[in-house]
């Protein structure tokens, strides 16, 4: 088992013939929901249970994170944490970063976090037709910026959290100025954050990692890799790392 990979414990098996990802329960390849509580890299492993969801609240509470499982249900979508495992499983709550940042910001603003609005959920999405996306949680402290395009850094643009494309990380505004710091980031199988309770999850997740206020500045190294389209390079080496974690 210490063998497998992190996506492969997960049960996200990626078909290399039809370049597809593939689901299946954690239980069919024996993996426990029942390990330490990580950061969103850990997100598939959280996810392909709903039990384990309703353990990993447990875990939370136990070790008295900021944000549990249930304080997201209640602040984001209205309701007890067992509705969303029991009845709403199969609904999505948010289809892209702008919706995603959102839904965060409820999350933040009930716990009375200030400055919630320059908490921003940002994503890479040139893997998305192969499965998986680069996400990352940022603090930005300007929201209207000035930046070089991701995929034309020749071009620039004024963004506001009106735009699309404002849901990008972005090192440095067009001038050349600090803006982003990232507090987390993941390499992500669609599949592990493509229905509500998974979503939960993940902003879940997102909202520990951000209160801690640790930078994560290897991310833009991560990035150029990605962007360069070494997409599961950096996939399987987030992977590597958070199985010596986890302990699996």
């Amino acid at each position: 088992m210490k063998q497998l990979s992190f996506l492969m414990i997960a049960g996200m098996l990626f078909s290399i013939a039809a370049c597809q990802i593939i689901t299946a329960p954690a239980t069919a390849v024996g993996v426990s929901t029942d390990m330490k509580l990580g950061g969103v890299p850990s997100l598939p492993y959280y996810t392909f249970s709903k039990e384990g969801l309703e353990r990993l609240n447990r875990q939370m509470v136990e070790y008295q994170v900021p944000f549990t499982l249930a304080d997201t249900s209640m602040a984001v979508y209205g309701t007890d944490f067992r509705d969303i495992v029991a009845v709403r499983y199969d609904e999505v709550l948010f289809t892209n970063m702008k919706e995603a940042t959102a839904s965060l910001h409820k999350l933040l603003n009930a716990k009375k976090i200030q400055n919630s609005e320059n908490y921003i959920l940002t994503s890479i999405d040139t893997a998305l037709e192969d499965g998986y996306m680069l996400f990352a949680a940022v603090y930005r402290p300007e929201l209207t910026i000035t930046v070089a395009g991701k995929d034309d850094p020749s071009a620039t643009r004024t963004l506001t959290p009106e735009d699309i494309e404002f849901y990008r990380p972005y090192r440095t505004d067009a001038a050349g100025e600090k803006l982003d710091t990232v507090y987390e980031w993941a390499a992500l199988p669609v599949e592990s954050y493509s229905r509500q309770a998974r979503q939960a999850v993940l902003l879940t997740l997102t909202a520990n990692q951000m209160a801690k206020r640790i930078a994560k500045p290897e991310y833009w190294d991560k990035e150029k890799i990605w962007m360069q389209g070494n997409y599961l390079d950096v996939a399987i080496e987030q992977d590597r790392v958070y199985t010596e974690f986890l302990g699996k």
